[in-house]
């Protein structure tokens, strides 16, 4: 009996430290939250070597910055440190890994709301997909190792991505527009308003072109298209060298 009571104590005790090592992972996260004054045709720039970003257009003349910090390592969370720059016309938000680094570095996952006519001047990940919704504004983004989804957009984009897929919708182009979409590993898929006004460009060196506006053709240097669609206008290129490019007139992605 006595041996059967130590072995039951033996095991409350594992539960109890497996629920505490659980309670201990589960803590290794560090939260961020901050709300800056910008101009409504400002200018935002994000930098994020690990991580997530997801930016998402709002109508106030704020951005909300909010962050978190993951890492199976405590020691790890103090080494990523979030960098705010605001001067009211310009805001910038960047990663800063301090300390001896690692293997394992922690990540940081942000989610950031802006001004819907705000610029995002110049998006930089490394590894992380990067999501936008909404914003009218001008757009340069990229990553390195991660796909990009963008939707219900209205301004000028550079889009761009190594390693990732790429999906672009737009609720409208304007005739002065530009928009350029790279990949280099991953599909590009693009949804433009029926009524657009573009002259559209596409290349594709491993793969094919789907798409309604015009007839691809084969060359030296893989598949192309040229088209112009309805009166011309805006300058649509879209490139890629290992991955599909598909192309449609339709609503913006959902």
């Amino acid at each position: 009996m006595r041996g059967g009571k130590g072995i039951w104590v033996a095991v409350l005790a594992l539960a109890a430290c497996n629920c505490i090592h659980a309670m201990a992972i589960g803590a290794l996260r560090a939260d961020f939250r901050r709300i800056y004054a910008l101009d409504p045709n400002g200018s935002v720039n994000i930098q994020n070597l690990y991580g997530d970003v997801s930016i998402t257009a709002w109508d106030r003349d704020e951005v909300l910055v909010e962050a978190v910090k993951k890492s199976s390592d405590p020691k790890r969370l103090d080494d990523a440190q979030i960098v705010v720059d605001s001067s009211g016309r310009e805001l910038s938000i960047r990663t800063q890994y301090v300390g001896a680094g690692g293997d394992r570095p922690a990540s940081v996952e942000y989610r950031i709301m802006v001004p819907r006519t705000a610029n995002l001047e110049n998006v930089k990940l490394i590894n992380g997909g990067l999501a936008i919704s909404g914003v009218a504004g001008s757009i340069h983004a990229s990553s390195v190792n991660g796909s990009i989804h963008a939707e219900h957009l209205e301004g000028q984009a550079e889009l761009s991505t190594i390693n990732g897929q790429l999906d672009a919708g737009f609720n409208r182009v304007g005739s002065n527009s530009a928009i350029m979409l790279r990949s280099v590993n991953g599909p590009i898929r693009l949804w433009i308003p029926p009524g657009a006004d573009a002259v559209l460009s596409a290349r594709n060196l491993s793969g094919g072109i789907q798409t309604q506006f015009g007839r691809g053709f084969r060359s030296a240097s893989g598949h192309r298209l040229r088209t112009t669609i309805n009166r011309g206008g805006a300058r649509i290129h879209v490139d890629n060298t290992n991955g599909g490019i598909v192309i449609r007139a339709s609503g913006p992605l959902t």
